[in-house]
């Protein structure tokens, strides 16, 4: 099977399991295509695996079955959900075309930081290429002149960050994006993610509702984020680079209790 038509089987799994159904028209325009193609598509689908979906007259739409199981997709609500945000994400960066029209906006992306163009550019380069970078940083108190050496770029707590070497450190740090104020290649000698121990080492992470909290807001983020018959919330197998930001979020004080939601159990 080719890539296109296993894009087709995917699109046909999302409208079937969170749009209400199927239609050769919704098909046909979301990938461009004639009708009568997208009709054989559907088909193509239903002889590859019968008994999937039916066609459902009153609403004029092929719908699922009782005995629906998806193949090409994950049948997993977060999953759906950050589909949709991360569709809303390409949205600003070129015109896709979306699988579910569910209407949706993330908020998120209001608050928008602002970065150096050349900067940023110059640093994915560098990671790209595996080339040591000098970059002007910002750290809080004073603009430093670093030599980095980026092996992975990260989004975490909202931010963008370069894991990478910091030839002057000696050490593996992250760097946020917004605060590198210009950047340019150099013909050092670029340093490997191998020695980079809290990236490649994991570790398990526990945590538990706060007590002090009312009983009506811990009930709340009980059914907010730990399955029924389980006590704690549980990550498993996280980079330890990573961890500090999963603790940093979920231990931070809240504001409107004026104290962490989350406990730490070691």
């Amino acid at each position: 099977m080719n890539h296109d038509m296993l894009r087709r089987f995917a699109f046909i799994e999302t409208r079937l399991l969170w749009c209400g159904g199927v239609t050769a028209g919704e098909l046909a325009k979301g990938f461009g295509l004639a009708r009568q193609n997208a009709q054989q598509s559907i088909k193509a689908y239903c002889q590859r695996h019968p008994g999937q979906m039916e066609y459902d007259r009153s609403r004029r739409r092929h719908v699922r079955t009782a005995t629906f199981e998806a193949q090409y997709v994950q049948n997993n609500v977060s999953r759906f959900l950050d589909y949709q945000r991360a569709i809303s994400q390409v949205a600003h960066f070129y015109e896709e075309s979306e699988w579910c029209d569910i209407p949706f906006i993330d908020a998120d992306t209001l608050i928008k930081p602002i970065y150096d163009s050349n900067g940023v550019q110059t640093v994915l380069e560098g990671l790209r290429q595996q080339a040591v970078v000098e970059i002007e940083y910002w750290s809080k108190t004073k603009t430093q002149t670093r030599l980095i050496s980026p092996h992975h770029l990260v989004f975490a707590d909202g931010r963008y960050h370069i894991r990478a070497y910091c030839h002057e450190a000696l050490q593996y740090l992250d760097f946020v994006l917004t605060r590198v104020m210009t950047a340019r290649l150099t013909k050092e000698l670029w340093v490997s993610s191998d020695a980079d121990k809290n990236w490649h080492l994991r570790k398990n992470l526990r945590f538990r509702i706060n007590p002090n909290l009312p009983n009506s807001a811990q009930d709340a983020i009980r059914l907010d984020y730990i399955p029924t018959g389980e006590n704690f919330l549980e990550f498993q197998g996280i980079r330890i680079a990573l961890a500090y930001y999963i603790e940093r979020r979920l231990c931070r004080k809240d504001w409107l209790f004026e104290i962490p939601l989350w406990e730490i159990i070691e």
